[in-house]
C-alpha cells in the first residue's frame, strides 16, 4: 500500500503542476482581452544536464491596461517547462526581436496574469504522463484495498461457521449456501466501472505515445523530421484516438437505461431450468432491441516465452430472448436451461469452465449498452 500511495501522490503533484494548471489556464483565456504589447527581449535558453540539453522560449514584454498603468510579462505560453528541440524555440524567438511590436492576451481579472501565444501546442500533452503513476498508484491501492476486504470476508466466513458462507466444491467454484434462493445479479463490472478501467487504458497508452509524437512534431518544426519514426507512430497514435473515442462512448453509456435482472435460482444445475426476470429502469422507449444470451466457454491459461495468453472457446450459445417488442423489453421473464450433457463450472489454474449471462440493449443512434453475469453452474 504505501509503495502505491507514493506513486500515486507523485503523479498527483506532478499532474497539478504540469498538466491541470496549465491546462486549465489555457482554457480561462479563450475569454481574455486582447493587449498590444512590446518586446523588451527574446532569446533561448538552455539547460544542460548529464542527459543533455533541454531549451525553453524566454520572452519578456510590457503592456499597458487601463488603471492600470504599465505592466511586464514574460509567459510565452503556459508550459513552463523546457524540452528538446533548438531550432523550433528559435523560430519563436525571431518572431519577437527586442523592440517590437506584438499581441498579448490579458485576464481581464487579473491584469497581472497575460500570455503571448494561447494557441493548443503538442507540448500540453506532456502533462498526461504523469497520469501514468496516477492510473498505477490508484490502481494498486484499489488491488490491495480490494484483496483487504476478500481476506475479511474470509475470515468472517471462518469465524461464523462452515453453514453460513460458499460451500467447497471439487471443481473448484464456490457455490453459494442460499444456491436455491432467487438472485439479482451483477454485472461483472459496472458502467462507471468501464469508464475508469478505459480512461486508465487511454491515459496510460496516450500518455507514453504523446512523448514520442512531441519529439517528431519538434523535429518537423525545425526542419528536420523523421519519416521512419512518423510512420512508425501513426499504428500507435490509431490506437490511441481509437481508445479516447471509447472512453467518449463509454462515457454516453452512464446514461443509458438500466437493465435488472433477477434468477429465480441463485445456482442452475445441468438439466434443471430457471426463471430469468428481467426489468428495464429509466427510458425503456429508447431500447429498441433487447437480446440476452447464457453462453458456456473454456479458458485455458499458457505461456508462451515470457507472455501469458489465455485462448477462449465458446462451447454453448442457449437464447434466452431476443425481441423488438417494447411491452418486453421494459419487462418479462424467460427460461433459462443449462444442457443436461454439460459441463459445470470449473476453475483451476489455468483450466476454467465458465457460464455467463451477455446481456445487450440496442439503443438507436447512441452507444449500446452490453454487460456480462457471471453464473455459477453447481455439479
Amino acid at each position: 500500500m504505501p509503495f502505491f500511495g507514493i506513486f500515486l501522490i507523485a503523479g498527483l503533484a506532478v499532474s497539478y503542476f504540469i498538466l491541470w494548471r496549465p491546462w486549465s489556464t489555457w482554457i480561462s483565456a479563450r475569454f481574455w482581452e486582447e493587449v498590444p504589447c512590446r518586446i523588451m527581449s527574446s532569446q533561448v535558453t538552455e539547460s544542460s544536464s548529464s542527459d543533455g540539453s533541454t531549451y525553453k522560449v524566454d520572452i519578456t514584454y510590457t503592456y499597458v491596461v487601463e488603471g492600470g498603468g504599465e505592466l511586464q510579462g514574460s509567459n510565452y505560453d503556459f508550459m513552463h517547462v523546457s524540452s528538446s528541440g533548438y531550432a523550433g524555440k528559435a523560430e519563436v524567438v525571431a518572431r519577437y526581436p527586442p523592440g517590437s511590436q506584438a499581441t498579448c492576451w490579458v485576464n481581464p481579472a487579473n491584469a497581472t496574469e497575460s500570455v503571448l501565444n494561447r494557441d493548443f501546442s503538442l507540448t500540453y500533452l506532456l502533462g498526461l504522463f504523469p497520469l501514468i503513476f496516477v492510473a498505477v498508484g490508484g490502481g494498486g491501492i484499489a488491488w490491495v484495498l480490494g484483496h483487504m476486504r476478500k481476506e475479511r470476508r474470509e475470515r468472517r466466513s471462518a469465524a461464523a461457521g462452515p453453514d453460513s458462507g460458499p460451500r467447497p466444491s471439487p471443481f473448484g467454484v464456490e457455490v453459494p449456501a442460499d444456491a436455491g434462493q432467487p438472485r439479482i445479479l451483477k454485472p461483472q463490472m459496472s458502467p462507471l466501472g468501464k469508464l475508469i478501467g478505459l480512461i486508465a487504458i487511454a491515459l496510460f497508452w496516450n500518455g507514453i505515445v504523446s512523448v514520442f509524437v512531441v519529439v517528431a512534431f519538434n523535429g518537423w518544426s525545425s526542419g528536420q523530421g523523421d519519416g521512419c519514426l512518423t510512420a512508425f507512430l501513426v499504428p500507435f497514435v490509431l490506437v490511441g484516438l481509437t481508445l479516447i473515442y471509447g472512453v467518449f462512448g463509454q462515457f454516453l453509456v452512464l446514461f443509458n437505461p438500466r437493465l435488472e435482472l433477477t434468477l429465480s435460482r441463485g445456482t442452475l444445475v445441468p438439466g434443471e431450468s430457471a426463471i430469468l426476470q428481467w426489468k428495464i429502469k429509466g427510458r425503456a422507449q429508447r431500447v429498441t432491441r433487447l437480446k440476452i444470451i447464457l453462453e458456456g466457454r473454456e479458458e485455458a491459461t499458457y505461456r508462451r516465452g515470457t507472455s501469458t495468453h489465455t485462448d477462449r472457446e465458446v462451447f454453448a450459445t442457449i437464447p434466452v430472448v431476443e425481441t423488438d417488442q417494447p411491452m418486453l423489453i421494459a419487462q418479462g421473464s424467460g427460461r433459462v436451461q443449462v444442457p443436461d450433457d454439460t459441463m459445470p463450472s470449473f476453475s483451476a489454474d489455468r483450466n476454467k469452465i465458465v457460464w455467463t449471462l451477455k446481456a445487450a440493449c440496442e439503443i438507436p443512434g447512441w452507444p449500446d449498452s452490453d454487460d456480462e453475469y457471471d453464473i455459477v453452474v453447481a455439479p
